[in-house]
């Protein structure tokens, strides 16, 4: 009996092992998900500024498909707030030159 015991709690200890490393697979996984939607976000507000880099010739708000620039013209150039749908943004200064 005492060794049905012995197995009986090997294989738990066995199986809780397990457990624990999908867990941290699960988690590495979740987080290179992550970073990978962060970069794309990124490339597509990289992208809307380029756009608009040559689209916006005022003080206007220039859609795209994938969000929209909102574009005030400055003594210097262009000060763009870029706005993807998700509500992720960014502003840069665009000089013209």
């Amino acid at each position: 009996m005492q060794e049905g015991g012995f197995i009986l709690i090997q294989t738990l200890l066995l199986l809780l092992g397990i457990g624990v490393a999908i867990l941290l697979g699960c988690h590495q996984m979740d987080e290179a998900v992550k970073q990978v939607q962060l970069e794309k976000e990124a490339l597509q507000l990289e992208s809307l500024i380029r756009a608009a880099a040559s689209d916006c010739r005022q003080d206007e708000t220039v859609q795209y498909p994938i969000g929209q620039v909102i574009c005030t013209r400055t003594d210097k150039g262009f000060k763009m707030e870029a706005i993807l749908e998700n509500g992720q943004r960014i502003e840069a200064v665009v000089s013209n030159g």
